[in-house]
């Protein structure tokens, strides 16, 4: 009966002792061939500790080790609470650098430089306005000797030749105004065609007649002061006078027309001294003498 109970006990105890046996980690290994002492073997604690003592202690096999190496005058680890290194062979992460970005400082633009003494520009010079001169009244044309003024044959009650609204045109009307191949020897009427044409003075009629390329149909007259007058540019067939007849101051020789060389109803008028195409007869500007009669007519 003894002997069984023996066997019985030697086989729980082979039984206990292999469960009892830990694994031997890489991790003790490796620290027991690090330490400066050789190696070391493991301590019976290492090797008698239960199964289960690493998951209650929360150190495990690598707790006792560390314990076991430390007495022995191995290699102790390093914390998990280091400074930083690596454990184990286990390198840290470097810490991540952050780069800021550059601050740029804001360019400040000076104002361009101005000059100390600004230049106004130059005010346009203004010609002085001269004044003009005050209208004069044109001077009567110098009588030519031995003929009546215009103011003496007022006074012998003239009148002017055409009844109705009449002008004295411009600078080509006027005495002595260039023609093809002659002078202008007389004073144009603007006037409308058909207006009466009357005698100035008393006298005589010298001649009627018609000249295409030049007067149409014309009267000239002899008057009692010594003057001789020509009417030209006649409306056809108007002619109220005939050679060698006598008139009186305003008495109806023809009308208005544009008979002959001309570009326009207007009476041609011309005042001659010496005689009408008489040897040594000139004319002479009838202008004043008409105004004269004309100022007269309004006065």
């Amino acid at each position: 009966m003894r002997r069984p109970a023996r066997e019985a006990a030697a086989t729980v105890a082979t039984a206990l002792l292999f469960v009892a046996t830990p694994s031997v980690s890489p991790v003790s290994v490796a620290q027991a061939s690090d330490s400066p002492g050789g190696v070391a073997a493991p301590t019976a604690s290492a090797t008698a500790q239960p199964a289960g003592a690493g998951q209650v202690g929360g150190t495990g096999a690598s707790a006792g080790a560390s314990t076991d190496a430390a007495g022995a005058g191995g290699a102790v680890a390093p914390s998990t609470k280091g400074t930083g290194g690596s454990e184990y062979g286990v390198v840290a992460p470097r810490p991540r650098v952050v780069h800021k970005p550059a601050v740029r400082k804001p360019v400040v633009h000076k104002p361009a430089r101005t000059p100390r003494h600004a230049h106004a520009a130059p005010k346009p010079k203004v010609a002085p306005t001269k004044p003009k001169p005050a209208p004069t009244k044109p001077k009567p044309a110098p009588v030519a000797a031995g003929a009546p003024s215009p103011a003496q044959t007022v006074g012998e009650g003239a009148v002017f030749p055409v009844i109705g609204p009449h002008s004295f045109g411009d600078a080509a009307n006027r005495f002595d105004a260039g023609r093809a191949g002659h002078l202008h020897q007389g004073q144009d009427v603007l006037a409308s065609e058909g207006l009466e044409v009357r005698a100035p003075l008393t006298g005589t009629i010298i001649t009627t007649a018609y000249q295409a390329g030049g007067a149409g149909w014309y009267v000239a007259e002899h008057t009692g002061d010594g003057l001789d007058f020509l009417f030209a540019h006649c409306q056809a067939s108007s002619l109220a006078v005939s050679t060698g007849e006598a008139v009186s101051t305003g008495q109806a020789l023809c009308r208005v027309g544009q008979t002959g060389d001309a570009t326009g109803p207007h009476l041609h008028f011309e005042v001659w001294v010496g005689g009408w195409q008489a040897p040594g007869g000139y004319p002479i500007d009838p202008l004043p003498y008409l105004e004269a009669w004309d100022q007269a007519a309004v006065g």
